[in-house]
C-alpha cells in the first residue's frame, strides 16, 4: 500500500469480509486500527512532501 486510497480500498475489503463472516470481527477491528494508522502515516508523509515542495519554491 502506497497511498491513502490503497489503504481505503483495503479497509473496504476488510469490512466486506467481516460482514460476510469470512473473518472474525475482532480480527477485522484490530486490522482496521492498524490500517488507520498506516493511512495517517501516509497522509502525513504526503503533506510533509507538499510542504517541502512549497518551501523549496519559495526559496528560489
Amino acid at each position: 500500500m502506497k497511498t491513502v486510497r490503497d489503504v481505503s480500498a483495503e479497509l473496504a475489503k476488510l469490512y466486506r469480509e467481516a460482514r460476510a463472516g469470512k473473518i472474525e470481527t475482532a480480527d477485522a477491528s484490530r486490522l482496521g486500527n492498524l490500517l488507520s494508522i498506516v493511512a495517517r502515516i501516509l497522509s502525513d508523509s504526503e503533506l510533509e512532501a507538499r510542504i517541502e515542495a512549497l518551501e523549496q519554491r519559495g526559496l528560489h
